[in-house]
Formats: C-alpha cells, structure tokens, sequence
C-alpha cells in the first residue's frame, strides 16, 4: 500500500502554521498579494449582502461596522413585553419555581441511565436497555402537560421523539435535541465524590450529579420551556420537535430518531437544529464571548494490534510485544499533528472576533490574527499562541489519544498479543485519510525498526498487505467508528441573526443585565472538538447549532468525571434561552 498526499494538500488548503520554505517566497509573495485581493472582494461583496438584507427585520438588526465580525444587537419575540414580568421573570427569580425545577432536574439524575462502550444492540440484550424505560416514566409523571399536548413516538424502542405540531405545513420544522444516557461513574471513584453521584443532590446553589451537565439538564429544561409555553396558551405556526436520543456517548449508532424523520419530512426540511455543545460563555482577552459550534471535528479509532510469537518469561526476547508496543506509543505521541488556522474552521472567525472587539489585546497580537488570512509569518505566531494553551490547541488541529491498551495474561508468559485503540478527533481542514495515513507512517517506522510485517484494514474491507509478516511478527491496523468532519453552518443570514440575537437578549436583558450593562457579548461560530448527536441530522438541515445556554460552560461543570455539578442559574437560563429562542423562530418564515 502507498502512501497518499494528505487530502488537504490535495484540497489545495495552505497551512500558513507550518514553518515556511525557502523555496516559495517568491511564489508565496505573488499568491499573497492575489489572496489579499481575494479576501478584499469577498469581505466587501459580505457586507454588501449584509447592508441589503438585515435593515428592518424582526425586532433587531446588524451593528454594521467595518468588520467580517458583525456584532448583533438583541433579538426577542414580539410577546416579549408581556412576558418579561410574568414568566421570565418567574422562570429566572422565582424561589417557588426554582425548587420546582431542581427537584426535577434531581429526580432525572436520579434516574440513572448510564450506558457503556461495549453496549449491546437493543434487540440484543433488553434487559441492558430497561433502565431507559424508567427514565421514560419519569417523564410523562414529571410534565404531564406536555405529554398530553405533544405527540410522542419512540424509535428503536428508547429513542424519544416528541412533535409539537403547528398550524402552517409550509414552515419547516425547529428542532430542539438532547439525550438521555450519561457516561458512567467508575466505581472506584465513589468515595472522591461530594456527594454521591445519583443523588442528585441540590444545595441551593448547584445541582450535583453524573449527567447533570451532560445533558440531562438540557433535556429536562427544554420541556419546561414547552410547558411554560403551553401555560401562557402559545401555539406554533412552526412544528417543534424534541428529539432524545439514548446512546450518545457510546456513538449514536442506535438512535434512528433521524431515519423516521428523514422518512416523514425528507431531506433540507427542518428550519434548523440545536443540540448541546459550543461554549455558552467565556472571557478571551477581556471580551465576553458566546461560540456556538457551527462545525464539528471528525473522529476515528485506529485499533492497532501487534502479534509476535511467546514463550517462557524466563528466556525473553530484547523486546517483548508490549515493550515494541511501547516504542510505538512513543512514537505516535512524539510526533502530533501540526496545526491549521484558516476560515475554513469557524475558530478563525472565533479569534478575528475576539481581535476586533477586544479592548485589552496585545496589538501585536491583533495585528497578527487580522493579517493571518494572508501572512504566513502572522499565521504561524497566531498557531504558536492558541497552541500555548492545552485547552485552546485542539479547535485547531487534530488530535491523538491512546485510551486503551490491553495484552499479557500471565506472569510467566510472553504477551502474544497486544492491542491499544487510538482515538483521533479530525481538524476541519483534514480528513480521517489524513489521519490514517501518519498512524501508518509512525507504525511502519517501528516496524522496520523491529523486522514486523504491517497491514491494514478499514472497517469490513478486504486486508492490505503493507510490509510482509516476519518471524517476529506483524502490526495490524483495523480502521472502526468513522467520522469525518462536519458540514459547516452558514452565519450570514436570517437564522444566525436569530440565533445570535437571541443570546444576548436572554444574557444581557433577562439572565445577568447589571454585569452584562458594560460587557457585550460578542457571538462567535466556533466547533466542538467532541461529536454529539448532530452527527445524524446532517441530511435534514443545513443550520446546526451546537450550544448549551447559560452562563456557566460544559467545560466548567466536571462534565464526565467526579463531582460533576451545574451552577442552577445557568439551568434557569436553558429554560429562558428556549422560551424566547421558540417563539422568536415561530414568528419568522422560511425566506428571511
């Protein structure tokens, strides 16, 4: 098997991040100035889209600036003056609605759906899959007014899809998900707990609980967004769907809520859809900003396993399977994935925002990210900066994770065998071919190292022989859960603007205006270095929004690890978020 060109040197994308070549200044000088032009024309035929389109719609418009950064002004429902005394104040300052809310977020905790890697198929094993049953319960007890108002079908048993219907079938349909199960809690991990992690345990100030912050608080505030506004008699001229999906965190492989609605509403037929993700509030550089994911990065496990002959332990080899593992480990771990900023990656437009509106900056810093669409040499200090943080590095490139290992059986045995699963989170730029085709490099490296034979499979394909096996033995590389990155989701338009607008109207004017009064939010697309859901809905829309409301982001929350917890403000603001988000949709069409 030969090697490939990286698919993103065939796609002709540039990474100003490598260090630069010699070579192709000259060559490099000419395209700057033609990518210069480029960019000029682009940004100006925008913003003449701009001008003509967002004067006069809805209650909001454009702040239009010299900017590819338009900052949006607030965005609220036509019954927003009638509410805001009433049941959003009710929603975000009420104590009586509060404990109400905390006990049912508490109880859906409590309810504990953890599922785990090598789950079954449903029909496989039932009694895996029951405990779902429960959480189902749970539910129609816990909002009986929405049960009996919204239609409720499941999908592949557990799988939950609830529609809303509305009284005009030429709007496309909004789509509001979230899921059911959690990642589970080791259990030698319980004693580190605060308190345990299905008590659901509320303080008065935070929520405590495995799946509180992924995502049952989204789930349980999206139908207490439905029954306050079937409370106050609202009713849609735009279907609303709820879809829950019950494996998310093990891959979604058995959530086919989106083969009945493809079936029933058919492809590019939903207005828009919104799951968890993006990061709901953060300070960069002294200004407040909201990213929803408008992009994803792909994934893909590489499942490398290595086979060498054993024996006793007492006459071994210079380097056992594990130890040659080991090497490769090494291997791959000391040679990451180089960066990319480009606005192909909606984080490039993350950083240009937060360059033109930030007031504390350093100016050789804003100076870099404003050129780093055409100077190289600014590119690669913009890299080198978001590299400098672990946290930040990786909405810019691909990453590589050995989670598991496993080989050996006994003591006084060579291991035979040896398996170790690597899982890739893919850049925006790349694609898994990319990936695959670095894992092999640093596999055939210690493979000829050690006189090992290579080969390669991708899912059920046909094996390929790379290096023939020798008497020491051989690397096999299995491709398995492939993803590559998502379609990116248009900004430019009437749903962004809703969107975007939304948020600050629901942080600035109704969740925390006094520290907001003199902080404007700034919303930015951004990606989600994680999948979710949305991953299985690509068909059904263009416009996926990966954001979870409140002030408090996933990221802050301990979200898959002890004492996971929510600040209960930010799931108060979930519930504020959709009550308006619903409404301010359903009041517009699907030509604007």
């Amino acid at each position: 098997m030969s090697i490939q060109l990286p698919i993103s040197e065939k796609r002709g994308i540039v990474n100003y991040c490598s260090s630069p070549d010699v070579n192709t200044k000259r060559i490099f000088l000419v395209l700057s100035l033609l990518v210069s032009t480029l960019v000029l024309i682009k940004t100006c035929s925008e913003q003449y889209y701009r001008n003509k389109w967002l004067y006069g719609h809805g209650t909001s418009r454009a702040l239009l600036i010299d900017s590819v950064c338009p900052s949006f002004d607030y965005y609220r429902p036509s019954t927003y003056e009638v509410h805001k005394d009433t049941v959003i104040a009710k929603i975000i300052k009420d104590e009586s609605f509060r404990k109400q809310s905390a006990a049912k977020l508490s109880g859906a905790v409590q309810v504990q759906t953890e599922v785990y890697d090598d789950a079954p198929q449903v029909d496989e094993d039932p009694e895996y899959w029951a405990k779902f049953e429960k959480f189902h319960s749970y539910l129609e007890k816990t909002f009986p007014i929405a049960h009996q108002i919204l239609n409720k079908t499941t999908v592949n048993t557990y799988g939950l899809v609830y529609e809303w219907p509305g009284s005009d079938d030429s709007l496309k349909p909004l789509m509001l998900t979230a899921h059911q199960d959690v990642v589970p809690v080791q259990q030698e991990t319980i004693d580190e707990w605060t308190y345990p992690p299905f008590e659901g345990h509320y303080d008065g100030k935070y929520l405590w609980g495995r799946g509180v912050s992924d995502c049952k608080n989204l789930l349980i505030g999206l139908l207490e967004a439905a029954e306050e506004l079937i409370k106050v008699g609202f009713e849609p001229k735009r279907t609303i769907i709820f879809s829950f999906g019950f494996d998310e965190e093990v891959g979604g492989l058995r959530n086919k809520n989106a083969n009945l609605l493809l079936k029933k509403y058919g492809v590019n037929s939903v207005y828009a859809v919104v799951d968890e993700g993006g990061i709901s509030l953060t300070e960069l550089e002294g200004t407040q900003m909201a990213l929803p994911g408008t992009g994803e990065k792909g994934s893909v496990n590489a499942i490398i396993e290595l086979t060498t002959p054993g024996g006793h332990s007492s006459i071994p080899p210079d380097h056992t399977s594990i130890g040659i593992m080991s090497a490769l480990i090494s291997e791959i771990e000391n040679t990451p994935f180089e960066p990319f900023f480009t606005d192909a990656n909606p984080t490039f437009m993350q950083y240009t925002c937060m360059a033109e509106h930030s007031t504390s900056i350093k100016k050789d810093l804003k100076k870099d990210i404003l050129n780093a669409g055409n100077d190289k040499a600014a590119n690669k200090r913009v890299c080198d900066f978001i590299d400098q943080t672990k946290a930040l590095r990786y909405y810019i490139k691909s990453s590589q994770a050995i989670d598991i290992i496993k080989g050996g059986v006994k003591s006084n045995a060579l291991p035979e065998h040896v398996e170790i699963i690597v899982n890739h989170r893919v850049a925006i730029e790349q694609r898994v071919d990319d990936i695959l085709a670095k894992d092999i490099e640093n596999i055939k490296k210690i493979a000829k190292f050690f006189k090992l034979g290579v080969y390669y499979q991708y899912k059920e394909s046909k094996e390929i022989e790379i290096i023939p096996s020798t008497s020491f033995g051989f690397f096999k590389l299995i491709v398995d859960d492939v993803l590559e990155p998502a379609p990116i989701t248009p900004i430019h338009d009437h749903h962004w603007e809703i969107f975007a607008g939304n948020i600050r109207h629901v942080y600035e004017e109704i969740a925390e205006p006094n520290f907001f009064k003199n902080n404007p939010i700034i919303v930015s697309p951004g990606i989600a270095t994680g999948n979710t859901d949305t991953r299985l809905y690509w068909n059904l829309t263009n416009h996926i929004y990966r954001y979870r409301p409140g002030v408090t982001p996933t990221v802050l929350t301990n979200a898959h690890t002890i004492n996971e917890h929510i600040d209960f403000n930010s799931h108060l603001q979930i519930i504020a978020f959709y009550f308006e988000y619903i409404q301010s949709v359903d009041e517009t069409n699907d030509l604007d």
